[in-house]
């Protein structure tokens, strides 16, 4: 008899736990439940647009011909159609140069002392940074090309002002005074102006 019960005990309670596992099944198909999977994926899948975006912007940026024009003054007044070009001069500076504050003037007033010499753009990337003449929007992107000390054009973004540089002058921003990389100034630069301020 003993025995008895004690096998419908151990049935009871296989009953009763199947029961238990059922409700609580059956009570959590109602709520909304997290796949971290499908998160992981929606999230891979956004980057990978992200990327895709960013590489044909450079695709086109590095294909489509800006039209170039003579003056610095007609570029000027074209470039809020956009993209336009000129030769102009290009120099170099540092952030501990005289007169320098070792940040940008621009906002978000990044500070150039620690030897950051990019900026980090939401549509361009990792860019150089320049400083322009005030008729050049901050946060114009300019591609600038012929540059002696390197081999390939280089994009940069307006974030800084100064007295001097102004009209087709702009000034390449460097980790320190001392050292410019080998950089001499150049009066054959090609600007292309990219995007127009922000």
């Amino acid at each position: 008899m003993k025995q008895k019960l004690r096998r419908y005990k151990h049935y009871f309670s296989a009953i009763a736990c199947l029961f238990l596992f059922a409700v609580i099944i059956l009570c959590g198909q109602g709520k909304e439940s997290i796949n971290t999977s499908n998160v992981n994926t929606v999230k891979s899948i956004a980057a990978v647009h992200i990327v895709e975006k960013y590489n044909a912007l450079k695709e086109s940026a590095g294909t489509k011909e800006v039209p170039l024009y003579d003056t610095f003054e007609e570029a000027i007044t074209n470039a809020k159609e956009g993209p336009v070009a000129f030769v102009g001069k290009l120099t170099a500076y540092g952030p501990d140069c005289v007169g320098c504050g070792g940040g940008s003037a621009c906002p978000p007033r990044q500070d150039f002392r620690n030897g950051n010499i990019y900026f980090e753009d939401q549509t361009y990337g990792t860019v150089r940074v320049l400083a322009a003449d005030k008729r050049i929007p901050c946060g114009s992107i300019i591609r600038v090309s012929n540059i002696r000390i390197y081999k390939e054009s280089i994009l940069a973004i307006v974030m800084d002002r100064g007295g001097a540089i102004q009209n087709n002058h702009l000034d390449l921003l460097f980790t320190t005074e001392s050292n410019l990389e080998g950089f001499s100034t150049q009066n054959d630069i090609k600007f292309e102006i990219l995007r127009y301020g922000w």
